[in-house]
């Protein structure tokens, strides 16, 4: 049977979409890769990681509703003391230098869809939404866990563990109603 799409049959629709898929993907790589051989060292990295400068790879700016958020969970933090208070300093101290990047949606490390890394810097890349067909949601309180997750690997030096996450225990313990 052809009817369909531009006389392809229905089997041939899915791989069609994947060709779509593969020729956005490899538009963005090259956009990256000529912006790599510019003079600025910070593209080159951006780059590297795979975060590349087109549209839809790029990371924004914190909107005034992000904003409020974090800074009062930054002051709960605080207020509990101890470990809570702890990375709480690390979560305003990358929040005031401005090295909380959030990225539109989520990205592969390897072979894991990842919704936030953090740097020994204080550097964090968190992702807004899951991805761009807007498959799941991701709510602001889902944006600052992943936050304090970060700022937990960066405060205690907590590796990543797929199978036990410490970060998320910190986290879930300063959450707890007191």
């Amino acid at each position: 049977m052809r009817d369909g799409f531009n006389g392809l049959s229905h089997r041939a629709l899915p791989l069609f979409g994947l060709l779509l898929t593969a020729l956005f993907t490899a538009a963005c790589a090259t956009a990256t890769a000529s912006l790599v051989s510019g003079p600025s060292a910070e593209v080159a990295v951006v780059a590297d990681r795979g975060e590349g400068p087109c549209p839809a790879c790029n990371g924004s700016a914190l909107d005034s509703q992000m904003t409020r958020a974090i800074e009062k969970r930054i002051e709960d933090l605080k207020a509990r003391g101890g470990l809570c208070s702890a990375y709480g300093a690390v979560l305003e101290t990358s929040y005031r230098s401005g090295q909380i990047i959030v990225r539109p949606f989520m990205w592969r490390v390897g072979s894991q869809l990842t919704s936030g890394e953090a740097k020994p810097n204080g550097e964090m890349i968190l992702a807004r939404e899951i991805d761009p067909l807007n498959v799941g949601v991701r709510t602001l309180d889902d944006l600052l866990w992943t936050m304090e997750h970060e700022a937990v690997h960066i405060a205690f030096r907590v590796e990543n563990d797929l199978t036990t996450d410490r970060a998320d225990t910190y986290v879930r313990a300063c959450r707890e109603k007191t």
